[in-house]
């Protein structure tokens, strides 16, 4: 999938998947991480030819989508981690959000993905 393919309506999605998607090439990583004005995050799987090849929801909160794990921070705050359902995706997120911040995924996090991903 490209990046403009991704069916979310967020301000500001395009220069933070841009943004996001040169930095991790540059880093040779996998995921990077979006997070939205209402505390949601979006974390995108990427190849080296920058395709993304999944697309994650994180939240706090339970959404109702195919859960994939949960996360626990280092302060044991959990995080739900869905698999994202592209046809749900803009649903669940919500119209008029805003992306506040972009990152590249490393870590624990970045360990806790790859291990609930392979299975």
């Amino acid at each position: 999938m490209k990046p403009t393919e991704i069916d979310v309506k967020a301000e500001g999605i395009m220069d933070a998947l841009n943004l996001g998607i040169s930095e991790a090439t540059y880093l040779g990583a996998e995921f990077i991480g979006l997070t939205l004005d209402n505390g949601v995050g979006i974390i995108l799987r990427l190849t080296p030819e920058e395709e993304i090849t999944s697309v994650l929801v994180m939240s706090s909160t339970e959404l109702p989508l195919k859960l994939l794990g949960i996360y626990v921070r280092t302060d044991q705050t959990p995080y739900y981690i869905y698999l994202s359902q592209k046809e749900k995706l803009g649903d669940v997120l919500g119209d008029g959000r805003k992306v506040v911040f972009v990152e590249v995924i490393s870590g624990a996090l970045e360990d806790f993905l790859r291990q609930a991903l392979q299975q």
